[in-house]
Parts: C-alpha cells; sequence; structure tokens
C-alpha cells in the first residue's frame, strides 16, 4: 500500500478496532490510549462514533467489539471463495487427523486465519479466527514464505526482526533461508514448538497462478503429534492443497 493516499482518522480507526478486538475481556477509554499511542480525545471521539454505528458497545465506562462486525464477518464468509473451495478439503483433513485445522489467507504481506476447525481432543489451540500469524515461526508462514520469490522473501526479512518466540524458533536468516529450502524440497512445513511451545504444526501452501494465496495447517500438542504422526499429516496437507490449488485455478479469488 505504500504510495496510496491513505486517510488517517480511518486508520486510526482501525487501530482502536484493533486494539479491542486484541483483548479478551473489554477496556477502559486509558486503556485503549495506552496500546495505541493515540491522543486521548482522539480516541474518545472514534468510540463515540463507532458507537453510534454499533461497532463498538460500552458498559460501565468499558469498550467491546459491538454487534455489527458480525454483519461484516458474516459477509466475508459468504463472498470469500478460498474460503469456499477450502472449506470442505479442511473437513477431509480434519477426519483424517482429528486435529486442529486452519485455512490461512495471505494478502501479499501478512496472513490471517480466517477458518479453523478444532480438535475434538481437551487440549486444543488458542488461535482465532481474523488473527494475524507470524510466517516466520508457524508452519503455515513459513510455508507461504517457501513459496515466495527470493526477491519477495529478501523484502520480507529486511523489514521484520526475527525475535524469539520460544526457544526452538528459528532467529537467524541463513538457518531460515536452508529451512525454506528443506520445506520446498519436502513439500510441506513444521513448527516444532517454533511458535508456541507444546504446540507442532505441519502446513502447505495454497497456490493460485505459482502465487501462494495462503496455507492449510494442522496443530496439535507436542505429545499427540509424534514425528511418525506429523509426516503422515504434512502428506496429506500436501494432498489436501494440491486439491485447492487445483480447483482455485479454475476460480478467481
Amino acid at each position: 500500500m505504500s504510495g496510496v493516499a491513505k486517510i488517517r482518522v480511518l486508520e486510526r480507526a482501525v487501530d482502536v478496532m484493533n486494539s479491542l478486538a486484541e483483548m479478551e475481556q473489554p477496556s477502559g477509554l486509558s486503556e485503549i490510549v495506552e496500546r495505541t499511542s493515540l491522543p486521548k480525545t482522539t480516541v474518545f471521539r472514534i468510540l463515540n462514533t463507532l458507537e453510534e454505528h454499533s461497532l463498538v458497545m460500552r458498559c460501565n465506562g468499558q469498550y467491546a467489539i459491538g454487534p455489527a462486525v458480525l454483519f461484516w464477518a458474516s459477509a466475508y464468509k459468504v463472498q470469500n471463495v478460498l474460503l469456499e473451495v477450502a472449506k470442505p478439503h479442511m473437513v477431509e483433513l480434519w477426519d483424517f487427523t482429528r486435529e486442529t485445522v486452519h485455512l490461512i489467507f495471505f494478502d501479499g504481506e501478512n496472513a490471517y486465519y480466517i477458518e479453523k476447525l478444532d480438535t475434538p481432543h481437551p487440549v486444543r489451540m488458542r488461535s482465532r479466527i481474523g488473527a494475524h500469524l507470524t510466517l516466520y515461526s508457524t508452519a503455515a508462514g513459513k510455508a507461504i514464505l517457501s513459496a515466495l520469490s527470493q526477491e519477495e522473501i529478501d523484502a520480507y526479512l529486511n523489514k521484520v526482526a526475527l525475535t524469539r518466540k520460544t526457544p526452538n524458533t528459528i532467529v537467524d536468516k541463513e538457518k531460515l533461508m536452508a529451512e525454506l529450502s528443506k520445506i520446498r524440497q519436502e513439500g510441506f512445513a513444521k513448527d516444532i514448538q517454533e511458535n508456541e511451545e507444546g504446540i507442532c504444526c505441519v502446513g502447505a501452501p495454497i497456490l493460485q497462478n505459482g502465487k501462494p494465496i495462503g496455507a492449510i495447517s494442522v496443530s496439535a500438542p507436542a505429545y499427540r503429534f509424534t514425528e511418525e504422526k506429523m509426516l503422515e499429516a504434512g502428506r496429506k496437507v500436501q494432498e489436501i492443497v494440491a486439491k485447492v490449488s487445483e480447483a482455485l485455478s479454475r476460480t478467481p479469488v
């Protein structure tokens, strides 16, 4: 979006909405001001405007995401071709693994969870639909990176700091490049407690016209996701994304 004129007040409103969405409970005005680093009067005016449109609701001086957001969310699901095409294949993958299956959308810069099929087991992932995921530390993210051109990977690494999320996170650029090369050879990526301790994942990129537009991943607690099960799940993910990519080649996204 660089070089494109932006509307500052809309960017600030998005910052406020993101601040509210990231929290698991309502927030006070001072908390929102602190998280967004915006002037208090600006945040107050934005919240009042959003509240008028039911995008934000207020109770006892606390603010939370409002019900009107559900209308947008339902419209996204109805209009999203990737979700429509991938969903039945995700169910097939879920039936095979019985573990948490994620569908990720990649917009060329950022990746987001847009669908999730939870495992029936009591121990499960804490991921949230709509949340952003880190490319260099997740199986889905590394799968997407592996499908980018070298120029695109270099651009990503030049603007992102590789910070350690767990003791297993790859924070060395050369090691990450070697990991991406391995992913291309094997056809799927692994996250062995690199993004979250105790959680392992496998993932593969969804391609359209040779470009990654998303990924599908399977996640499970490390004690359930043995090396053998990860290999089985990884091969199945490869099969599933191939089906989705083939279907998308006949459908514009």
